[in-house]
């Protein structure tokens, strides 16, 4: 996190896979939050809750160059989850994902990820402002009725390719 805070030429931090906990997240957040080169945020399966959630979601309130984040599988609740999407439409098109899908990309196969309901809303975001995915796959994750109509709402406005 201190490297973050004195180098201006860090623009992607991956810590994917790296088990930081909130502790960590938070530890990063305070570090965005000073940041001004950053544009990336890859943070898939880092075990963050809901106290992480809240860190970068005060991060990303004040920082003006994240685009991308990837917070998919984590211990986010539903409410977490919120969160992140709120701040990153408050942002006016800043945050172009929260789930890391370029902005050119078609076909998602999130099939069998073990997605969970914070993920379907993260990805919810992701899809009202990504009109370039035409194909979704998120069969095999076990998502509830509650997550497959927040998923299908946000996809309503696509022809077919939605396979859950």
């Amino acid at each position: 996190a201190r490297v973050i805070c004195v180098t201006a030429t860090v623009t992607k931090v991956d810590l994917s896979y790296n088990y930081i906990e909130d502790e960590g997240i938070t530890h990063l957040a305070d570090a965005l939050k000073h940041n001004k080169s950053v544009s990336e945020l890859l943070l898939y399966e880092v075990g963050s809750g809901d106290v992480g959630a809240e860190a970068l979601a005060g991060a990303l309130r004040v920082n003006a160059t994240v685009t991308v984040i990837n917070v998919l599988k984590n211990e986010l609740t539903e409410e977490g989850a919120q969160k992140l999407v709120e701040v990153a439409e408050s942002k006016h098109n800043q945050i172009k994902t929260l789930c890391g899908i370029a902005d050119d990309t078609t076909a998602v196969d999130f099939g069998g990820w073990g997605l969970g309901p914070a993920d379907a809303i993260l990805l919810a975001f992701d899809l009202r402002v990504n009109a370039t995915v035409t194909r979704l796959d998120l069969s095999g994750n076990g998502l509830s009725d509650k997550s497959k109509s927040v998923v299908r709402q946000a996809w309503r406005h696509r022809s077919d390719g939605l396979r859950l």
